[in-house]
């Protein structure tokens, strides 16, 4: 399964695995920008600390067309 189709599935669904939360926060402290990033049970800790988002919203993020100016 390519990086692509894995953040579709993992969009589409409302739920995650021990699995996904570490290909995620291996995936946004890599190639997300986000060198601090914490994923933990499905949670996502952009910073670190914080507010939490779900791994669900992030991945839908992440597929989303970056628009100009960001």
């Amino acid at each position: 399964m390519t990086i692509p189709e894995w953040l579709e599935q993992l969009a589409s669904s409302d739920s995650s695995t021990m699995e996904d939360s570490a290909m995620m926060q291996n995936l946004l402290r890599k190639w997300g920008g986000l060198p601090k990033a914490k994923v933990v049970y499905g949670v996502v800790y952009p910073e670190g600390y914080g507010r939490p988002v779900s791994i669900n919203h992030i991945a839908k993020k992440l597929l989303q067309p970056k628009t100009e100016g960001e």
